[in-house]
């Protein structure tokens, strides 16, 4: 009897160890950091964006980079207003390509769209 309450406990600790470890080193927040230079220039940040619920994320017309990081981040060419959603065409996507993470937002494709607006994984959970 006391063999077994003494292996359920530690049976039970050994699972919540297991738990609480994972929820130690969650995985990075979703980031997509506005700077005003064109190349997310050391000094030149202007508004962060960084947490697990963002989705769309609006660009200040002062900001010419963003920086990202836990993707996928699709960009689109329109916007409702500051703190809105992306309207408007698709413009591309960054997909964790954590070499490149500085994205300009002023020259977007060949015909040089801005990027307005950008959503985390396309609006998917």
């Amino acid at each position: 009897m006391h063999a077994g309450f003494f292996l359920s406990t530690i049976l039970a600790f050994g699972t919540a160890t297991a738990v609480s470890a994972s929820a130690i080193s969650p995985r990075a927040n979703r980031k997509a950091n506005e700077f005003s230079s064109g190349d997310c220039a050391q000094g030149t940040a202007s508004y962060e964006h960084e947490s697990n619920f963002n989705v769309d994320v609006t660009m200040d017309d002062t900001s010419h980079s963003v920086y990202f990081a836990s993707g996928p981040w699709f960009y689109y060419g329109g916007k409702t207003g500051n703190g809105g959603s992306c309207t408007g065409d698709l413009l591309g996507s960054w997909n964790n390509d954590e070499s490149h993470p500085c994205v300009n937002l002023d020259r977007r494709g060949d015909d040089g769209r801005r990027i307005q607006c950008v959503r985390w994984n396309n609006g998917g959970g």
